[in-house]
């Protein structure tokens, strides 16, 4: 009996091994499992949507950014990065710009200085909910300044200063940024100091404790207080504006992380799937107005002031209005970017009718409406619509960008146009019956002129403008004999009316040169 109950104790811990080793079998099963879950598991990847903001802040800026914001969100991005690279510009723009931003909703903002963002531009920067910069660029110094009397810049008063700095005040509060740094982007007489004091001496919960106060606040502690504190440090000096580098800006707590270049913000920011919003033709052209508005102000009311100052309507009475038309159609062309080859084309046919009817002989309007036509021709051309055998045939030899053949396939088209009707008007409507050709068939060796032989007219006489000289035009003369004889004259440029006294000046090779007298 004895024998048969330690028998049947020793089976009894033989299973319960058994089921033991099962168990870590099972669990060992389990872990592995666990493991391959844990390294299918993987960083979640995200959707960015560039837009780059580079140049002056001006109103083209935002136009831009506006619209650029808008296609982004369609989009559907987890991130809306702003590529800044700029020294600032427009403070009303520079509003907008921030207002349109921090409407966004979504999609998280952030901000890349790729060189630098100045004045305006940092506005523009702290205006995202989060900041980053590149290695060696600059961010700060935002006092807006006009131009002194003198022409030396001077900073605004503090009717300017105030909204501004309330601007930064609650970008910072909103973002999360130094609220006193931010204010010191704008003011110049508000000094930054940094204090650092230890908690708990001599204990295992020893730890530092900084604040950053203003200066004037500092200077009022009592003297118990400053020698807690301990001597201060300066983060920015009376009289001078805060601009901090990458490294300064992720310590002082603006930006968030500092990379070597664009792949590896991607990489820290997780980043696979990225586009970007490009500026469309209309928005070029209206910065590149914007750069020059000032030359062409200055141009176009020097044009229309001689315009005054001479008799009579003509080249720089049309040149000044030109001039100053394209400044205000600059406030309007990226609005009208899908406009633009019509309005070209339309301004072309006009330069065109000009020359024809108002100033011929001038060539200046006749070009300038030629140029626009091929211009209105080349942009209304869409390179997806190249016949294949074209880019096959010239890519195998050159690497050129499509738009060159864009520009090869639409000079050729317009030489074919040339050539066709040149042809057909020499070798194919003359043989049409009479009655049915538009061109003159009549025997031009009997033809008379209706003005007089340029021989019969002396340097020195005087005649009267019967056409406008614009400045080819016919005028009359007294002949020794007393009859009147009407004359092909030109003048060197100047704009003469009818009926108004002419001296010859030269005859040239069949030419009469005439002046206003």
């Amino acid at each position: 009996m004895k024998f048969l109950t330690k028998l049947l104790f020793i089976l009894a811990i033989l299973v319960s091994f058994t089921f033991a080793a099962e168990d870590v079998t099972i669990d060992s099963t389990k872990a592995d499992s666990s493991t391959s879950k844990a390294s299918e598991i993987t960083i979640p990847k995200k959707q960015a949507v560039w837009i780059k903001l580079e140049g002056d802040v001006d109103p083209a800026m935002y136009e831009f950014c506006a619209r650029a914001i808008g296609e982004a969100l369609d989009k559907k991005p987890d991130y809306i990065v702003f590529e800044i690279n700029t020294f600032g510009g427009r403070l009303d723009a520079a509003f907008d710009l921030v207002d349109t931003i921090m409407a966004v909703k979504g999609a998280e903002t952030i901000a890349l200085v790729k060189k630098k963002a100045i004045s305006a531009g940092s506005l523009i920067a702290l205006a995202c909910q989060k900041l980053y910069m590149l290695e060696a660029t600059t961010i700060g110094d935002c006092a807006p300044i006009v131009q002194g009397g003198d022409g030396t810049p001077q900073i605004v008063g503090e009717k300017i200063q105030s909204p501004l700095r309330a601007k930064f005040r609650n970008l910072a509060q909103r973002n999360g940024y130094p609220e006193l740094l931010a204010s010191s982007f704008v003011t110049p007489e508000l000094e930054v100091l940094e204090l650092t004091a230890k908690l708990d001496k001599g204990t295992d919960k020893e730890r530092d404790t900084t604040l950053i106060i203003e200066g004037k606040k500092f200077a009022v502690l009592d003297s118990t207080e400053k020698k807690f504190w301990g001597s201060p440090k300066i983060l920015v000096k009376e009289g001078e504006l805060l601009t901090m580098t990458d490294k300064e800006a992720e310590e002082l707590g603006f930006s968030k992380g500092t990379f070597k270049n664009r792949e590896d913000f991607e990489t820290k920011l997780a980043i696979e799937r990225k586009s970007e919003v490009e500026t469309n033709t209309g928005e070029k052209i209206a910065s590149a107005i914007a750069a020059i508005s000032g030359i062409l102000l200055i141009l176009g009311f020097g044009a229309l002031y001689i315009e005054f100052k001479t008799p009579g309507f003509g080249f720089f009475g049309i040149t000044g209005i030109i001039l100053i038309g394209i400044v205000f159609f600059g406030q309007f062309a990226p609005q009208l970017d899908g406009y633009l080859p019509a309005i070209l084309l339309i301004a072309g046919v006009i330069l065109f009718l000009v020359e024809i009817f108002v100033m011929p002989g001038t060539f200046l309007f006749g070009i300038g409406g030629i140029a626009c036509m091929i211009i209105a021709l080349i942009m209304s051309f869409d390179t997806a619509n190249i016949p294949e055998y074209v880019p096959e045939a010239v890519e195998s030899t050159f690497d050129a960008t499509p738009w060159l053949f864009g520009l090869f396939f639409v000079l050729s088209s317009a030489a074919i146009a040339l050539i066709i009707p040149i042809a057909a008007s020499k070798y194919l409507i003359p043989l049409l019956p009479e009655g049915w050709t538009p061109m003159l068939k009549t025997d031009m060796e009997t033809a008379v002129s209706p003005t007089e032989d340029v021989q019969t007219v002396s340097i020195g006489d005087i005649g009267i403008a019967k056409t406008f000289l614009r400045p080819v035009g016919q005028a009359s003369f007294t002949m020794p004999d007393g009859s009147t004889r009407l004359f092909d004259v030109q003048t060197h440029g100047e704009i003469i009316e009818a009926g108004q006294r002419v001296k010859v000046e030269s005859v040239q090779e069949g030419h009469i040169w005439v002046g206003l007298i």
